[in-house]
């Protein structure tokens, strides 16, 4: 093969670019202080706290829970219908001297429950109501399902009850699944177990619409305690055939000396007829 003297190659030259000098800039004008603008922040943190009490006060107003006067109306310590209270270990720590400025006369004590439930604060609310000298008192918080006797038992092992002490007190708000007639057979046997203990009549407690639909007209001989809530006067009266001793007018009273609400209570008679109806002195034998 013959070498052949191949052209050379002729290749263009480009030219670099080269970046044309730039043009020196204006020095800027220093421009002058901007004024502090005043934050709107706190004045807007103020509108939302304000508005935040506005609702809660709105909310308590209609639908907290409102702690009610002590006393119904009517009903004045000046009067003689005599003002008591009933507590239990849901009030703590009871100021027993403040309680009594506020012209309480007598107190329920919540000692049992069942047949082995012992009130936490029992022990030291009954001290401390002697002390005082408010006459006091001791229920028992009936439980339907439970033996009649053992709770009898439960409350008699717990509660001394002496001369000037309230009689016993049996509170009875569930009447539970079992038949009507072994209900109230039931509640018949730990009153008179109880009667026999300290030899005097037990007090029964219920509610209004209890009382009226399973124990009026079978219970007659004890005395009563009527729970009836929001109204000016209670519709039950006493009379020969219906003992009505107590009347709870509300659960959500105000009493100085007690944190919270607490159940408040007016006794229908005087002074004298509530230390009369109290446990009395046994009779001296001649």
């Amino acid at each position: 093969m013959k070498n052949i003297k191949k052209p050379a190659l002729k290749y263009k030259q480009t030219a670099k670019r080269t970046a044309s000098p730039k043009k020196p800039s204006k020095p800027r004008k220093p421009r002058g202080k901007k004024k502090p603008q005043k934050s709107t922040r706190p004045f807007w943190i103020g509108i939302a706290v304000l508005a935040a009490i506005a609702v809660v006060v709105l909310y308590v107003e209609f639908f907290g829970v409102k702690r009610q006067a002590a006393w119904p109306e009517g009903h004045s310590p000046m009067g003689s219908t005599l003002l008591g209270i009933d507590v239990s270990r849901y009030q703590q720590k009871i100021n027993w001297e403040k309680v009594k400025e506020n012209d309480v006369s007598f107190a329920f004590l919540k000692a049992t429950e069942g047949a082995k439930l012992k009130d936490s604060f029992f022990e030291r609310n009954w001290e401390n109501t002697g002390k005082t000298g408010i006459i006091r008192g001791a229920y028992h918080f009936y439980l339907p399902n439970v033996s009649p006797d053992l709770q009898a038992k439960n409350f008699i092992s717990t509660v001394t009850l002496g001369p000037g002490d309230l009689p016993p007190v049996l509170d009875v708000e569930v009447r539970g699944k079992m038949p009507l007639n072994h209900f109230r057979g039931d509640l018949k046997e730990w009153l008179v177990k109880v009667e026999r203990k300290y030899g005097a009549k037990p007090i029964i407690y219920t509610g209004y619409s209890f009382y009226k639909d399973y124990l009026e007209g079978y219970f007659d001989e004890y005395p009563l305690w009527i729970a009836h809530y929001n109204v000016q006067e209670l519709k039950l009266k006493r009379d020969a055939r219906t003992l009505l001793s107590f009347w709870q007018h509300t659960d959500r009273g105000a009493i100085e000396g007690i944190k919270g609400s607490v159940d408040c209570n007016v006794f229908y008679g005087s002074m004298r007829e509530l230390k009369s109806f109290c446990i009395q002195p046994p009779v001296a034998k001649n």
